[in-house]
């Protein structure tokens, strides 16, 4: 099988899977004769074999980016022959380039957060990821600013395995069936009990619709949920798709997104794009598997400002909305 179609039934598998994947986020890449063939930006993984949303870029000039580049000279390595399309490159283009394996996965696993955004990750992932070649890098700004702190991580050290503080997992490997097997070798390792999620759907209330997920309601109805996504935000996609923490109706400040009512259910405004709900859903699944004791770090407000205003994430967003 043709590897880049074998890449896009792999990765509209994952992608379909909300503990691996959600909405736009995560993304997979191949290198092929000096090209790195990388998901484009703001598409879904899981419409990977229904649309050509790979994106050819030359590995090369994105190497050179990342010594002394910037975000744009990353763009401008497409080689716009070969994307008739027009499609802009993933964000995290550059850190796929970085890694010499063949094929990079890079998933927002609910199993990896629950713990990245804990202030004792690295400790405990080192527990559950012993004998593995991984690395763990605190949280730095997505883009460039990750790629340069993981190449600074890894100093040439052979890494399969990477671990980024309050935003996800990358794994690589020179073959597909590797790279699955480490992702789920992974998985199995970070698992962790969790609270069961159920909840009855919500009454309606004007303006404002409730979650499509009826497990997002849980963060309503399981008070330490709803306190720790009333408190802040943990990882990027949180930020771009719901906004600065979740809204109380004690507690409610502009551009927040996701509206929890204490025993009544979880609520998006009623023209929400499906992104939102993909990303209600993580939340819940990830805050279900934190133990009650762990201390969270969260975004700091210019953090979130940061991730909110940059033109790649705008970018993104727009096409979500398609």
């Amino acid at each position: 099988m043709d590897d880049l179609k074998a890449l896009a039934e792999f990765s509209a598998r994952i992608g379909s899977d909300p503990e691996q994947v959600q909405a736009g986020g995560g993304n997979t890449s191949l290198k092929l004769d000096g090209t790195l063939w990388v998901k484009a930006s703001g598409f879904w993984l899981a419409d990977a074999t229904k649309s050509d949303l790979f994106v050819p870029v030359d590995t090369a000039r994105v190497l050179d980016a990342i010594d002394g580049g910037d975000e744009g000279d990353v763009r401008a390595a497409t080689i716009a022959d070969k994307n008739p399309a027009g499609l802009r490159p993933s964000i995290e283009t550059s850190l796929h380039a970085l890694l010499p394996h063949r094929f990079v996965v890079h998933t927002h696993s609910v199993r990896t957060i629950a713990i990245a955004i804990r202030k004792d990750a690295e400790a405990r992932f080192a527990e559950r990821l012993q004998g593995l070649s991984w690395a763990f890098v605190p949280y730095v700004f997505p883009g460039l600013p990750l790629t340069r702190a993981i190449r600074d991580a890894i100093d040439s050290r052979p890494i399969d395995v990477i671990v980024m503080g309050n935003h996800g997992l990358v794994v690589a490997a020179d073959d597909l069936d590797a790279a699955a097997a480490l992702l789920g070798e992974v998985e199995r390792r970070l698992d962790a009990p969790t609270l069961k999620l159920e909840s009855a759907a919500p009454p309606s209330r004007a303006g404002l619709r409730p979650v499509r997920h009826a497990a997002a309601n849980a963060l309503a109805h399981h008070a330490r949920l709803r306190e720790r996504a009333a408190a802040g935000s943990y990882y990027p996609d949180h930020v771009i798709f719901l906004g600065p923490a979740a809204a109380t109706p004690a507690s409610c400040r502009p551009g927040q997104h996701l509206l929890l009512v204490p025993d009544e259910g979880a609520y998006l405004a009623e023209d929400a794009q499906p992104a939102a709900d993909e990303l209600a859903l993580c939340l819940a699944l990830v805050l279900a598997r934190v133990p009650d004791d762990a201390e969270l770090i969260r975004f700091t407000a210019a953090e979130e400002a940061a991730l909110l205003g940059w033109d790649a994430e705008k970018y993104r967003q727009s096409l979500t909305r398609l």
